[in-house]
């Protein structure tokens, strides 16, 4: 006899399908509670944080200002019964008491006041708008300032160390803007007497002092220069003034003397940067006393000669860039330590800092321009006689130059960088002749051409005076002859 189904028990544990009026068992409903107390405990947290939040902006600054106010009015009442002012707390008991205020509290009341001058930064904004808010100006002022300087300023070139200089007349309107990209040049808005706001460019006055000094030879000419005072980077002028008659690679000895005629560039008083490189002088056991002038006449481009009126470098850029030191010579036979075995190094590496122009050696023409496997960016320049130079791992080429394009010697071709296998910012500069590979270092050498004639008194006016100044050198280095003792050893830094 079959057992009747609806008699059955139901399994412990189970429940039948749910139904709408079906009661919640208990652990549901404990979970119910537990969720509805979680809810309410973060609800009561956001709310508790936003009223502590409240208090800590509020009530807690006003406080301790309250606080502040009242200690300082008793520092400054014992001040004046003790006759003391210590020259940080101006006591007038009359006027009342004028607090030491912080420099945006400053700013900011000199903002309000008629008459007012004022300088901020341009700061970490995203927009020239956001500078001229920062730095009090209304809304309808920003908008007169950018409409006087739309066809002047490029905006997108500011930066966070720019200066803005406002200007208020005695009702506290807005009569004078400057923008300072630079310590030499600024740009000044002033208000008409129409109301309208008009721009003009101005150059600072640079004051050019020529000074002269004289070093001598320890480790390199960079570092002679730094002992006395002058930047490193100078000691590019000596190169490339003596490149036809020097291989400072080489020639250079411990104990050689130099002396250097450059301008002292200053503005209001202030020193901002040594221009240009007017004498140079050079003083070797291996190379003998050489000079060079520099020269520029009228519509030609400046260089150096010597006494004789002869430009110091034919034909040939030995160097085509400003570097800081040569990191790697042409070596047919080198090993690589990286590659571990014998590659040859094709050029000569010149490091210097990314950015570095680099220059057309000679006349030509580009054949190529663009980038090529480890070579990164490169330029190939062909030239008359056979020759070829190439520059590689620049940063970029300039704009303009691709095949077919013409260039003169010293036209601007790229800037030195890292690119393709490099391990650093440098320019490996290659010279072939009829494809065959050969050192740029002994090749390029030459006399250059005469300077025209109707320039020679002007010329040997300017000499007389760089001469002078050479020779007026105090406390002169004495050349040590016979040590023949070589600078530090060039190091090979495979930067390829």
């Amino acid at each position: 006899m079959s057992a009747d189904p609806s008699s059955q028990k139901e399994p412990s544990g189970l429940r039948p399908l749910p139904s709408v009026k079906m009661a919640l068992l208990p652990n549901e409903l404990r979970a119910r509670r537990t969720r509805r107390l979680l809810l309410g405990a973060v609800i009561g947290a956001i709310v508790l944080g936003v009223l502590l939040l409240w208090i800590a902006r509020s009530v807690i600054p006003n406080a301790w200002a309250w606080m502040e106010d009242a200690l300082g009015r008793q520092d400054a009442q014992l001040a004046a019964d003790l006759g003391v002012n210590d020259g940080l707390l101006p006591v007038d008991l009359d006027a009342g008491v004028e607090e030491e205020l912080s420099e945006d509290e400053a700013l900011a009341l000199a903002r309000s006041r008629p008459n007012a001058r004022y300088e901020t930064p341009f700061g970490g904004v995203p927009s020239f708008r956001g500078a001229l808010l920062n730095a009090g100006l209304e809304p309808d002022e920003c908008t007169a300032i950018e409409r006087a300087l739309q066809h002047i300023v490029d905006f997108r070139r500011c930066r966070p160390e720019h200066k803005l200089i406002v200007e208020r007349d005695e009702n506290a309107d807005l009569e004078r803007f400057e923008y300072h990209p630079s310590a030499t040049e600024f740009v000044e808005v002033t208000r008409g007497e129409d109301g309208v706001f008009r721009a003009e460019q101005i150059r600072v006055k640079v004051e050019r002092t020529p000074i002269a000094r004289a070093g001598s030879v320890e480790i390199s000419i960079g570092d002679g220069l730094l002992e006395l005072g002058l930047p490193a980077g100078l000691a590019t002028f000596f190169v490339e003034a003596f490149e036809g008659q020097i291989n400072f690679a080489v020639q250079a000895r411990k104990g050689d003397v130099f002396r250097i005629v450059v301008d002292e560039e200053r503005v209001d008083g202030e020193f901002l940067r040594y221009g240009r490189v007017h004498a140079l002088e050079y003083d070797g056991q291996r190379t003998g006393k050489v000079q060079a002038f520099y020269y520029q006449a009228g519509g030609t481009v400046g260089q150096f000669y010597d006494e004789s009126g002869r430009a110091m470098q034919g034909g040939w850029l030995r160097t085509p860039l400003r570097y800081d030191r040569l990191s790697s010579r042409f070596n047919p036979r080198r090993f690589h330590p990286i590659l571990k075995r014998t590659m040859p190094h094709l050029g000569v590496d010149y490091a210097a800092a990314t950015g570095t122009p680099v220059w057309a050696a000679a006349d030509g023409r580009v054949t190529f321009a663009g980038r090529r496997g480890p070579n990164g960016n490169l330029v190939v320049i062909r030239h008359s006689g056979g020759f070829e130079t190439a520059y590689a791992h620049l940063h970029r080429i300039k704009s303009g130059i691709r095949p077919g394009t013409y260039v003169k010697q010293r036209a601007l071709i790229g800037f030195v960088g890292s690119t393709g296998r490099s391990t650093g910012p440098h320019l490996h500069f290659g010279l072939k002749k009829y494809t065959r590979s050969i050192d740029p270092l002994t090749e390029l050498n030459g006399p250059g051409l005469r300077m025209a004639s109707r320039n020679l008194p002007s010329y040997k006016s300017a000499l007389a005076e760089w001469q002078a100044l050479l020779g007026g050198i105090e406390n002169v280095p004495v050349v040590v002859a016979g040590a023949d003792e070589p600078l530090v050893e060039q190091v090979d830094e495979i930067m390829d």
